[in-house]
């Protein structure tokens, strides 16, 4: 099991290494290209931006989706299979639908992180681009910086002993027998030819990631198994090297209950442990360790505690005809840490101000989420039920009725049923949204609608405008050294608007004008345009200036949406 894993691992960091030079050549090559080889001005740099993001949305980005899509599903046979040698009932052994679903969520969880690194690295690239134009920065110095940002010391140079030691280590890297060399390749290059050992550079952080994702997706995955089949036991397993960390060491082979193991990740510190759980993160960073269940009592079963009386909702209070309705009740359910009462007033009060009362009957009609937490990133994981969503979040200056949203993917999860979406599955709103996509202007090319760019503009500005935004001198706090432009939504509701026109528009509105939006590659997902207008739908339907945009421009959509709302508003349950 720990050498698949740490083949794949050791397959995906060297894919994505190869992936980053292409990058580092395109990005040099688009620059110079855009420059002629000369200084760059400051309004070219920033008309540099959206053709850098693109670069590392079709290279990086995309490489990242491939081998998640085609390669994780290996991880998780191999928890199968592990799964399969164990003396537990036949129905643990095989992939149901929750697993599927679960799969999708963490297949999506793990793009997330090279989402974040690819985000991180384009604004640094994008400051010294800037940056140059402000300094004066030689055009050879910035190429060399850019080539430093993508790939550190492992750059491509004009020395040609600096390259052959490069090719050397990424030709050889993962071949085991010749360690000693490829050791002896990186001292060198780093102490001879670099002023720094490892520095902030995409390639650190994006080849740890490409490791640390396949430990963690099959930690999910296997953890998830285990409570499914009610395994409370774990040894961890796992090869050692020449770096192991101390506490991977002397737990190696040792078998724990899951709550021991919880209560020594809390009491214990070590060198290079890492945030999050112990399951998952297991001995910290590129740690090639896991947690394999087992259990000295094989066929025992477990029964679930009853929830305590502090665990069930509160009454909802009266509202008028509508009484309002109580989510707050589940935050931080499943943790230590309790919110506070006044939290959970807060929270409802929010939830509550986003829905129209049609939208309350239908959310005291359908299963509530399993748990709710309060932070900066919204997503709702349809596998455990989890809705992410943030208390009085803003689009820039404007109110985002993201706990509508994310509330809005739950109900259209629960509907849908069989382990889909409802708006992925009905063929109705499907072909409302292509032929309210059809009536905007533009025309199709191949099998694709292409949105005219005149759309793109009349949308913008309905939603936003173009700010000007002063640059101040690091020296002096007083002297404006450049200018830029930065959007400004019109009104509340106007970005989960400007996420429906960017589901039509395949990430091109987000990523052309910089609105509110997703990035091209996760429109590629088949159930995400559905889905995703849903949601904003759900979140806007009680703003009526954010409704009666989305109406104009996708009146067929709305259409079939209401329906639902009536629909499900009828239901018995």
């Amino acid at each position: 099991m720990s050498k698949i894993l740490d083949k794949l691992a050791d397959q995906h960091e060297e894919r994505i290494i190869n992936v980053l030079y292409r990058l580092e050549e395109d990005v040099v090559k688009e620059v110079t290209r855009a420059t002629g080889g000369k200084l760059v001005s400051q309004r070219l740099a920033i008309q540099l931006r959206p053709q850098i993001r693109n670069l590392i949305e079709t290279t990086f980005l995309d490489e990242a989706d491939i081998i998640i899509n085609d390669e994780y599903n290996k991880i998780a046979k191999e928890v199968l299979d592990t799964f399969g040698e164990m003396p537990i009932p036949k129905k643990f052994k095989s992939l149901t639908e929750v697993d599927l679903r679960t799969l999708n969520a963490l297949k999506t969880q793990s793009f997330s992180g090279f989402e974040d690194v690819a985000e991180r690295f384009l604004k640094v690239i994008n400051d010294e681009v800037y940056q140059s134009t402000i300094a004066g920065r030689p055009f050879e110095d910035m190429v060399s910086n850019i080539r430093s940002h993508i790939n550190g010391v492992y750059k491509r140079s004009n020395t040609a002993e600096i390259n052959e030691l490069v090719d050397f280590i990424n030709e050889n890297k993962f071949d085991s027998a010749k360690k000693a060399q490829v050791e002896d390749a990186v001292r060198k290059l780093h102490t001879q030819y670099a002023s720094d050992r490892a520095g902030n550079n995409l390639r650190r952080y994006a080849s740890q990631i490409a490791h640390d994702s396949v430990m963690q997706f099959h930690g999910q995955f296997t953890i998830a198994k285990a409570k499914e089949a009610g395994l409370t036991h774990f040894t961890y397993t796992g090869t050692l090297v020449r770096d192991s960390r101390e506490f991977c060491v002397s737990m190696l082979n040792k078998t724990l209950t899951e709550e021991q193991i919880r209560e020594m990740w809390i009491n214990r510190s070590w060198q290079g442990k890492s945030t999050g759980d112990p399951f998952i993160v297991r001995g910290g960073y590129r740690c090639r360790h896991t947690w394999i269940p087992t259990d000295p009592a094989w066929g025992e079963e477990t029964v679930d505690e009853l929830p305590t009386e502090e665990e069930l909702p509160p009454p909802p209070p009266v509202r008028g005809v509508v009484s309002d309705v109580s989510i707050g009740f589940l935050l931080n359910k499943g943790l230590k840490t309790r919110p506070s009462t006044a939290k959970v007033k807060a929270y409802d009060e929010d939830f509550n101000s986003q829905l129209t009362e049609q939208q309350k009957v239908i959310v005291e009609k359908f299963p509530k989420p399993t748990t709710v937490r309060d932070t900066k990133s919204g997503y709702y994981v349809p596998s455990t039920g989890q809705l992410n969503a943030e208390l009085n979040a803003k689009d820039g200056n404007v109110k985002s009725y993201v706990i509508a949203h994310e509330y809005g993917h739950h109900i259209d999860y629960i509907a849908g049923g069989k382990g889909e979406f409802w708006s992925f599955r009905s063929k109705k709103f499907n072909d409302a949204i292509k032929e309210d996509l059809e009536n905007l202007k533009g025309k199709y090319v191949g099998v694709n609608y292409v949105i005219d760019e005149s759309e793109y503009k009349k949308m913008f500005d309905k939603l936003a405008f173009k700010e000007e935004r002063d640059i101040y001198s690091k020296f002096d706090a007083n002297k404006i050294i450049a200018t830029d432009k930065n959007t400004i939504l019109k009104g509340d509701g106007y970005g989960e608007v400007s996420d429906i026109f960017d589901a039509l528009a395949k990430g091109k509105f987000r990523r052309n004008y910089k609105m509110w939006g997703h990035t091209i590659s996760y429109w590629r997902k088949k159930d995400s345009v559905p889905t995703e207008i849903f949601a904003n739908l759900f979140a806007i339907r009680n703003d009526k200036k954010a409704y009666a945009i989305a109406k104009s421009f996708i009146p067929n959509t709305v259409k079939v949406f209401e329906e639902f709302l009536d629909t499900a508003e009828r239901v018995e349950r």
